[in-house]
């Protein structure tokens, strides 16, 4: 269940649903929904009323992020901000008690456990029962400065040689979407979409002041995901990095390196993926402090 980390101001007035729109009204509340699709437009009105703020719903057919949400727009003079809710299609025939335990969701996120115990159960039983898409995944390993079909081959033949055998392949890679992104605090350098089974690593790695070691290390991430996919622990809530893959994942041969250049340099990723710019690397301490002796020495004030 993914995490939400927006927080809803709960002293918002309360916007007006249009007429036969309220879910706590007469025949037409959201009880029909057992028995008839309910539309991205009563889930607009329906959350808009609980969260107390205009909320946009946008339904999708991701399977791997089934709902997430971001803030459209802040809270500012007592006008409510805005919320953009974007949920998978499955939600039109959600029963009533999992319509409250969306907006719970949104509101509280983990501290509402028995709404992320619920969402999770009936994400799983409608993915369960909904078609899988086996098309195979578009793939465009080779970027701009950094080609992901070798760094793959070298991970099948050595690190996966035993993982993709017989009929279970390999994912496709590719490449993410160029353009500036919206992240503004966080950033996933890469991605696993077990339905085309497709890796996809993020532009803003492609390059060439990124290490290819890097770039490879983060695709072995990613290939892992295939290998040991999420499993649901014993108190309903899906684990996506179990033993076995943190096992697999700290053996590797620069994971220690790998985690210093990504904690020296994340926030200077997220910048250039937000404005689409060049990435600069954080320069190393000792030999930032050398450099700077060399320039004092050789060009005293």
């Amino acid at each position: 269940m993914p995490r939400n980390e927006k927080s809803v101001p709960r002293d918002a007035r309360n916007p007006k649903p249009d007429a036969g729109t309220d879910p706590r009204a007469g025949t037409s509340n959201l009880d029909a929904a057992v028995t008839a699709p309910l539309s991205a437009e009563r889930w607009q009105d329906f959350l808009t009323l609980e969260l107390a703020c205009p909320v946009r719903v946008v339904y999708t057919r991701a399977r791997r992020m089934p709902i997430q949400v971001k803030r459209v727009s802040a809270a500012r003079r007592g006008i409510p901000g805005r919320l953009e809710v974007r949920m998978h299609s499955m939600f039109s025939g959600a029963p009533p008690d999992v319509h409250k335990a969306v907006a719970s969701w949104i509101r509280a996120g983990k501290r509402a456990p028995r709404a992320c115990a619920a969402l999770d159960d009936f994400i799983a039983t409608r993915l369960e029962s909904l078609p899988v898409d086996r098309k195979p995944g578009h793939s465009r390993p080779r970027g701009m400065h950094h080609d992901l079909a070798p760094m793959a081959q070298s991970l099948l033949e050595n690190e996966l040689a035993q993982d993709f055998t017989g009929e279970n392949t390999p994912p496709a890679i590719t490449w993410g979407r160029r353009g500036p992104s919206r992240t503004k605090s966080s950033l996933r350098l890469g991605s696993y979409d077990p339905d085309p089974r497709l890796v996809r690593i993020h532009p803003v790695l492609d390059q060439a002041s990124v290490p290819a070691w890097f770039v490879r290390f983060v695709l072995f991430h990613e290939f892992l995901h295939a290998v040991h996919p999420p499993k649901r622990s014993t108190g309903n809530r899906w684990i996506h990095h179990g033993p076995q893959f943190r096992r697999r994942e700290t053996a590797y041969v620069d994971y220690r390196r790998a985690m210093v250049w990504e904690e020296r340099n994340l926030t200077a990723l997220i910048q250039a993926a937000r404005r689409g710019a060049p990435f600069v690397p954080r320069a190393d301490k000792p030999a930032a402090r050398a450099r700077t002796l060399l320039q004092r020495l050789l060009f005293p004030l």
